[in-house]
């Protein structure tokens, strides 16, 4: 890799699903498994009906550099002006026209937005339709979307009166059992995570999850995966590695059992979070080097154009002590294109420091401040590697956190 511009990066899959909800597949580089579910997802949904489909909720930082990436401007990108395709300016006509839109319909355009990281956008669509809830079961899907998007705007804050909400309608016994489940699954999670429900709802949640997904049948399969993958996180924060490992192996059949019913995108991602999951889970509860390393590369192996998978074996690798083999996965990641590219390149800067490869390191820096000149950490770090190396670079980066401060200070 050698310095760059800006504008010089992979223009994948995802990025131009999340500027304009179509990508166009080739050979060299097929699309990932997220753009596919996204782009199906907005194709094939019936917005009269429930049960609009989306893989992962990406934060608005995602958005964010899109908009730096691409070069257009983040305001456009967030209130949807910019609308480059057939598929975006059918989204902004639903979008503009709102008004005229079912309770159903509003839910349904308010979870495609969602899709794309308009966040904002998804709130205040969702906030205007909430009084026309008549039903427990659209007082659960509004809830549901709620507590999404509260996890990614405002770090969960809202979150634990949206799941009061489901329990409440669950409890009703107008939501299905698929649907309930998604409900514990999240619950259970983000408690685990950063205690986004109250200790009652999680509590009920571990209860009411495991008789549902004693009743859920094959075609709940893919909510029964997600929710064992879930479950599993209870052990695995105790050090308990069989337990982890037998709830990871329910989540995998489940999975595979969904996967034989359908392969389109969607079900091949419950693979692909089983291979995550369990990554993480050989990080972390068994620290085994060789199997984390294995279920990195399965995940890889399913998702070859997936940056963020580079990123999650060079993270098992920097964790087991190989800087300059998770030096080289960073960099794959970059050469991936988004999301994440910052991310990627800053980690891979760090970790070609640790590989006592300080050039490498450099050139990275530079580039990364060329795509965010006024961030003042990676500044700091590009100046500390230049004088390290006494590189011509020293001035550029000593001008640039001149200029920041010059900026700061200004009344």
């Amino acid at each position: 890799m050698t310095a760059h511009q800006p504008a010089d990066f992979n223009r994948n899959a995802f990025h131009t699903t999340l500027l304009g909800l179509e990508y166009t597949e080739s050979g060299q580089q097929p699309a990932d498994i997220f753009s596919r579910a996204c782009v199906e997802s907005f194709q094939s949904s019936d917005w009269t009906r429930f049960g609009y489909r989306f893989t992962q909720v990406f934060e608005d930082a995602v958005l964010q550099e899109t908009a730096i990436l691409e070069g257009v401007p983040y305001d456009d990108l967030a209130g949807l002006r910019h609308r480059p395709t057939q598929a975006m300016r059918r989204l902004g006509d639903a979008l503009d026209n709102r008004m005229d839109l079912s309770f159903v319909e509003r839910l349904n355009l308010a979870s495609a937005l969602t899709s794309v990281t308009r966040l904002d956008l998804a709130d205040t669509v969702l906030t205007e339709a909430m009084p026309l809830a008549r039903s427990n079961r659209e007082r659960f899907e509004a809830a549901w979307l709620a507590f999404i998007l509260a996890n990614r705007r405002d770090d969960g804050a809202r979150s634990a009166a949206a799941f009061a909400a489901m329990r409440e309608a669950i409890g009703s016994g107008d939501v299905p059992t698929g649907r309930a489940l998604d409900a514990c699954t999240q619950a259970v999670v983000w408690y685990l995570k950063r205690k986004d429900v109250t200790e009652d709802d999680f509590a009920w949640s571990v209860k009411v999850g495991n008789a549902l997904a004693g009743r859920a049948g094959i075609r709940d399969a893919s909510t029964v995966s997600a929710w064992y993958r879930g479950l599993a996180m209870l052990p695995a924060a105790r050090g308990m590695s069989g337990k982890t490992r037998s709830y990871m192996e329910s989540a995998r059949v489940a999975a595979e059992e969904s996967v034989k019913r359908s392969s389109q995108a969607y079900e091949l991602n419950l693979i692909k979070t089983y291979h995550e999951s369990s990554l993480k889970e050989h990080m972390y509860v068994t620290k085994d080097v060789d199997a984390a390393i294995a279920a990195g590369q399965a995940l890889i192996e399913l998702d070859p154009a997936w940056s963020i998978s580079y990123g999650e074996l060079a993270e098992a690798h920097l964790r087991f002590g190989h800087p300059r083999q998770a030096a080289e996965l960073y960099d794959k990641a970059v050469a991936s294109g988004p999301p994440y590219v910052g991310h990627h390149l800053l980690q891979a800067a760090t970790c070609w420091e640790k590989a006592d490869t300080p050039q490498a390191a450099l050139t990275r820096y530079e580039y990364l401040a060329a795509l965010t000149p006024k961030n003042a950490e990676v500044l700091t770090r590009g100046l500390d590697c230049a004088r390290r190396l006494s590189h011509s670079s020293l001035d550029t980066f000593t001008q640039a956190l001149e200029r920041l401060d010059g900026i700061r200070t200004t009344p």
